[in-house]
């Protein structure tokens, strides 16, 4: 029994989509879907979905009993590792990867992102847990740099790209579908300053409304989504509020429209998947990284004017920042196989 870890169960479509790109790299290397067992806050959600056996990840006897089942344990993906939202996370996953290692599992770290983490207690154990696992993907570089500046061996380190890049598209979710119609997708997230910036992204909605005379839609993708959307259209009524549910719906959804503004970061891979040009709000240093890898502009988590003079540089450059956007999303593609030759390495 192969075992996996990571936030699933949690209606979070690109932490879903994760698990999907994961069982289809098992499924390639010949690992049955009932092979599989997930560690989910949903078990029966995750089973009846992906056709995987599920447990809770909170019920501590199962998950030992499952962990003395198996024979290998895969850690990931997404930002596991950080205390930037709980000083609970680090501990949880990395208890998980010592449990496993306790009863003589081999451990692969699956498609990461690493940080921001500030305790340097748990830099050390992180370092500790991963220096001992058979194999480790990072999605980023400077998730690896990291990882070296705590004391990790760089040789035991592989950089490829976030699993979700990796994910089988079908022929309406490729970029070379050319399905985009007039308008703009906005997704954001719960945040720090919402309540305080609530009223600015409604003059900055009605702005691009008004500015563009293109319809504009909110994508629900994660926990809290919904509802901050659903204020949004009590004050601006012409705005349409979709919450997107499965994976498959959000990759569809942020790749429908010319242009997908998002504060997640999975928001910014599914638009830039299905062909719509993505501006990422950095909420977190992860969306900044991600621009960067895609050559895509990253503003800071507020309603910022400078949105709108982005939007209005990318409707007026449209093709050629498709071209140049279409190549990044095609060299994190053939990186982010990387994740599957490490796990067929291990298995």
């Amino acid at each position: 029994m192969i075992l996996v870890s990571g936030y699933y169960g949690y209606h979070n479509s690109g932490d879903e989509a994760i698990l999907a790109a994961l069982c289809q790299d098992l499924n390639g290397l010949g690992v049955h879907s009932k092979e599989i067992t997930v560690l989910s806050g949903n078990p029966a959600h995750t089973q009846k979905t992906y056709n995987v056996t599920a447990i809770s990840r909170l019920n501590p006897f199962a998950v030992v009993d499952a962990i003395g089942h198996g024979r290998l344990l895969i850690s990931g993906g997404g930002s596991l590792l950080q205390d930037a939202t709980s000083w609970r996370t680090i501990p949880y996953y990395l208890s998980i990867i010592q449990m496993a290692l306790a009863f003589g599992l081999k451990v692969v770290v699956y498609g990461q992102g690493i940080g921001p983490v500030k305790n340097r207690l748990y830099q050390r154990w992180i370092v500790n847990a991963f220096s001992r696992a058979a194999g480790v993907a990072v999605r980023d570089p400077g998730s690896a740099e990291l990882l070296q500046d705590w004391g990790m061996d760089s040789h035991l380190l592989s950089i490829a790209a976030d699993p979700v890049f990796g994910l089988e598209l079908e022929s309406e979710h490729s970029p070379e579908s050319s399905g985009q119609t007039p308008g703009i997708t906005i997704n954001l997230r719960p945040y720090r300053h919402w309540d305080r910036d609530f009223p600015h992204w409604i003059q900055l909605i009605k702005g691009w409304l008004s500015a563009f005379e293109l319809p504009v839609r909110f994508v629900a993708l994660g926990p809290g989504d919904l509802q901050i959307g659903v204020a949004l259209q009590r004050a601006i009524p012409q705005l349409s509020v979709i919450d997107a549910g499965h994976w498959r719906s959000a990759l569809r959804l942020m790749g429908q429209n010319e242009i997908c503004v998002s504060m997640r970061l999975h928001g910014v891979i599914f638009a830039a998947l299905g062909g719509s040009l993505p501006i990422g709000i950095g909420y977190d240093p992860k969306i900044e990284v991600l621009g960067l890898q895609l050559g895509i502009p990253v503003y800071p988590a507020a309603p910022d004017i400078r949105l709108t003079n982005a939007i209005a540089g990318l409707l007026t450059d449209r093709a050629s920042q498709l071209q140049q956007l279409s190549h990044s999303v095609a060299e994190l593609r053939q990186r982010s196989e990387q994740n599957r030759r490490v796990l067929a390495t291990v298995i």
